[in-house]
């Protein structure tokens, strides 16, 4: 078979969909073994590329209906997973959460093969600056964008704050902007922030970025287990022992115990860079970012 015929058929589906065909209907992704494993063999390949495409809503075990898809290895350490975001009945496929639903099938299969566990993508990382956040700050003349200005100060008034409204006066002394979000009865259930003078291309209004969008630990929800309840000397003892084992808890296939503990710790590189000498706050800070 040519490619091109290989083509006609994976397209197929696209010109039999019930809705609007997408503007991109390709679906690639590359499974990669860690350089120390050993080599897989086809067969297993094989079992790992049906277990993603399942994973991720392309084609789901014994569904005849779904996308069609085919794996590519090329490499003795990897394999690239192609797909029609088609499926042959007409409609179009969930993919909602498929990174993450792979990323777990791939922890099982480290678990099962005895090959290098990776860290499991529990989504607590920051969130990093899309590229149309990167060119407007490179257009102005900025050293960094809005997202990350916003994330040290959020992060910091996060780690000294003991309230909600002694969270909100140090966003506010900060220099940001800072909308509440309230239920009816008057309660605060979420926030958001903005740079003054950050506004859209258009200069319409201002660019908001909620706490989740900023770090998964910036909800206001995850904001409140910080001081919430009061922490005993005996509790500190007992976090820096989690927090010195968190590393190895994390490298475990699908265990997570570790993520809270290892939070904590960036709140305290936060709050420490904060509070140190002008002579280390750039340094402290910038190993706060490091860590982060």
């Amino acid at each position: 078979m040519t490619l091109p015929d290989l083509a006609l058929l994976l397209d197929a589906p696209v010109d039999a969909l019930r809705g609007p065909r997408p503007a991109e209907h390709i679906w690639h992704v590359a499974v990669r073994n860690h350089p120390d494993d050993r080599i897989l063999s086809d067969a297993e390949w094989g079992e790992v590329a049906a277990a993603m495409v399942a994973a991720a809503g392309i084609a789901e075990h014994g569904d005849e209906q779904a996308c069609r898809w085919i794996a590519v290895r090329h490499a003795p350490d990897h394999i690239h997973l192609l797909a029609t975001l088609a499926r042959q009945d007409g409609r179009h496929p969930r993919l909602r959460g498929d990174i993450l639903a792979m990323h777990t099938a791939a922890r099982a299969f480290e678990a099962g093969w005895g090959l290098t566990p990776m860290s499991p993508l529990d989504r607590t990382a920051r969130r990093r600056p899309v590229t149309g956040e990167a060119e407007k700050a490179a257009r102005r003349g900025l050293d960094e964008t809005a997202r990350e200005s916003l994330q040290r100060t959020v992060r910091t008034a996060a780690a000294l704050a003991q309230s909600d409204t002694d969270f909100l006066d140090r966003l506010r002394d900060a220099g940001l902007r800072v909308r509440e979000r309230r239920s009816d009865d008057g309660v605060l259930v979420g926030y958001a922030v903005a740079l003054p003078g950050d506004r859209a291309d258009r200069g319409s209004r201002p660019v908001w970025f909620a706490g989740a969008t900023l770090a998964y630990d910036l909800s206001l929800p995850r904001f409140r287990e910080r001081f919430t309840p009061a922490v005993a000397p005996a509790d500190w003892a007992l976090a820096e022992h989690r927090i010195r084992e968190a590393s190895a808890l994390l490298g475990r296939a699908g265990q997570a115990e570790g993520a809270g503990d290892v939070a904590a710790l960036g709140d305290l590189m936060a709050a420490c860079a904060a509070q140190s000498p002008a002579l280390v706050r750039d340094r402290v800070r910038a190993a706060a970012d490091a860590f982060e």
